[in-house]
Parts: C-alpha cells; structure tokens; sequence
C-alpha cells in the first residue's frame, strides 16, 4: 500500500477527513503534504496511531502470514533453500536480500512475516540486522531464523537477546525447520497432508 490521503485514512478508521486533518494538525498522526498540497498519510504512520489507540487495525494494514524473506550472500544457498521451502509449502511467496543492506529495504518493501538470515555477510552482519528488526515495533511478531556455518554456542544468547526465534548450524535439514515454519505459515497455506496429519493428532 502507497502513502495515503486523508480519505483513505478515514475510511479505515471509520470517521469523517475532517477528524484525519484535525489528527494530523494537531501532530498525533504523522503526515506530510505534496508538491500539490495535499496530505498523505505513510502507513507505519498510521499503523502506530491506531495501536495507541488501541484502535484493531483493518486486514489490508496487516501484514501477509504467506511471506518468508531469506538473507544470505551464497546465492546457491538461497536458490537451494527456496526450492525445498517450495517443495513444502508451494502456497508460499519467498524473496531473498543477499547482504544486510538489502535484508532492510526487504523487510519494508516485502514485509515478510518469517525471515531466515545468514549470520556472516559483507557490510552489515545479521547481528546488526536481528538488532535493527527487533527495534521497529511492527516487526515485533516476525520469526527470526539465524543461520551460521560455526558453532553457535558462543554467540547463542547474544542472538537471542538481540531477538532470534530459532538459531540453526548449516548445512541443516529442512526438517529443522519444520516446527518454525507450521507455526508461523497460517494452516490454509500448508500441504493438505500435514493438516490432515494434525488433524489427527
């Protein structure tokens, strides 16, 4: 979703443009205006306004339970990964970064709600990237995935204070994954052989 007007908001919001304005006057919801004058609305603006409201944010603010991101500089690895990933769960919509830089715009543009992130990439590491996702508050909910070629152990609890959900040595079996992804990937999304195998359960 672009940046919106006063119109949109208010439809989400179910008032009038006219309280949007006096909202955006008066500073408690942050908007800019265009070359033209008009205002526009950014939505983590807006999303951030109706959470302090305590107001329940509409399905088309909420983010997508159907996106997986991958962050990883060997190329061959990301291609590998997202084939099995695929061959589990082909409803799933998968886009890869392949340094920290590109892992931000990603997290923006995409807004995956699950992402699997290699710990040692040129620029920035996945320290700086786990810290930088957990210190935006709509990322608060997003599964982190660390994957490092080293033995964990030594930088375990560094990762999981910086906010890692799951932190797994490579090479690794997709198996590995398995609980992760049947807790993050919404059940209407998962081959119908798994729900009809916890169904049983």
């Amino acid at each position: 979703m672009t940046d919106m007007s006063t119109h949109d908001v208010a439809k989400l919001c179910g008032v009038a443009p006219r309280t949007v304005l006096r909202w955006v006057d008066a500073g408690v919801l942050p908007g800019y205006q265009t070359g033209g004058g008009r205002r526009r609305i950014r939505r983590d603006d807006l999303i951030g306004f109706m959470r302090s409201r305590g107001m329940d944010l509409p399905s088309i603010l909420q983010r997508r339970r159907d996106r997986v991101a991958i962050v990883d500089d060997d190329r061959l690895h990301v291609k590998t990964l997202t084939r099995l990933l695929h061959v589990e769960y082909p409803a799933l919509r998968i886009e890869s970064a392949h340094d920290g830089f590109g892992a931000g715009a990603l997290l923006f543009t995409f807004r995956p709600h699950l992402v699997i992130l290699d710990l040692v990439m040129p620029g920035m590491d996945g320290f700086e990237v786990c810290r930088r996702i957990r210190a935006e508050p709509d990322f608060d909910d997003v599964g982190l995935v660390v994957l490092t070629g080293h033995d964990p152990e030594p930088f375990r609890q560094r990762l999981e204070e910086l906010g890692a959900t799951e932190i797994l040595r490579k090479p690794f079996r997709i198996a590995q994954l398995q609980p992760l992804l049947d807790r993050y990937v919404p059940e209407g999304l998962q081959p119908p052989q798994r729900r009809a195998a916890d169904s049983e359960r």
